[in-house]
């Protein structure tokens, strides 16, 4: 049965959402349509902002658009989660980087107050949350703020970079693709990142299991410049195989362990 323009697409942004990703060849076969038809599908579908066309077919856009605070509640569980186990890297003494972003704000909540922690952040956002905890020293990065990373990028920002050799990284990512790595959504985040790694002892990064697999224009790293690789369990076999391969380790975090810690911080304050 021919099929009407909306109803493909339909039928290919459920596909997309299933899977990530669509090649045009493939989807011609499954709907009985010609590559060009498709390709004119995915054309209208990537105007609308629904999908980025890449070569030969089309992936999910990233969802971390938005500020950092508005993107917190986006998969709130999951972020929480993600936070929560990567208290396994730290340290007492550790000087951290962490970098603008909704799961770092929720990573900046937990941190310990009595480890002798500092912290070094491009983030109004995560220094605010900072200054509540008296035994953490904490660094800002001036510069001009940008609006949708909620963090200084500028050089003024990448100058004051040059004195400081972090024991750990926390980099934001807006998405991970198999074929190019880690990416962001825009260029002078991307820059800011990279530089970042050169100041780096180790690199750690919160991935929510909808970065994987989504597109984001300006890739800064890839799965080798990863040492530490925070998700949950099977959120994309491959991403975690290549950073596994190359020498990087996992951390694996339960959806259900943010609600437990609200639970918790919920009868602390009951009994307070």
């Amino acid at each position: 049965m021919k099929l009407f323009p909306d109803e493909r697409q339909t039928i290919i942004l459920n596909i997309l959402k299933e899977d990530g990703k669509v090649m045009a060849a493939d989807l011609a076969l499954r709907l009985g349509a010609t590559e060009a038809t498709i390709r004119r599908d995915l054309r209208e579908l990537a105007r609308q902002g629904r999908c980025k066309r890449t070569y030969g077919g089309a992936l999910l856009p990233s969802p971390a658009s938005g500020t950092p605070l508005m993107r917190l509640a986006i998969s709130a569980d999951e972020k929480q989660a993600l936070a929560q186990a990567a208290l396994q890297i730290l340290c007492p003494g550790q000087l951290l980087f962490l970098d603008a972003g909704s799961t770092h704000l929720l990573l900046a909540d937990l941190l310990p107050r009595d480890s002798e922690l500092t912290v070094v952040t491009n983030s109004v956002d995560i220094a605010a949350r900072l200054l509540a905890k008296p035994g953490i020293r904490t660094i800002m990065l001036g510069g001009e703020l940008n609006e949708q990373t909620g963090g200084a990028l500028d050089i003024r920002a990448l100058e004051q970079l040059r004195p400081f050799r972090f024991d750990v990284a926390f980099i934001g990512v807006c998405a991970f693709e198999t074929e190019s790595g880690f990416g962001a959504l825009h260029y002078q985040d991307a820059q800011f990142k990279q530089q970042l790694l050169a100041h780096a002892g180790s690199v750690a990064v919160l991935c929510s299991s909808d970065k994987p697999g989504r597109f984001a224009p300006y890739r800064f790293m890839g799965a080798g410049d990863v040492d530490y690789l925070v998700t949950l369990r099977g959120a994309h076999p491959e991403m975690e195989l290549e950073v596994r391969q190359h020498g990087g380790a996992l951390l694996y975090a339960t959806p259900y362990e943010g609600e437990k810690i609200r639970e918790n911080s919920a009868h602390r304050t009951l009994d307070e």
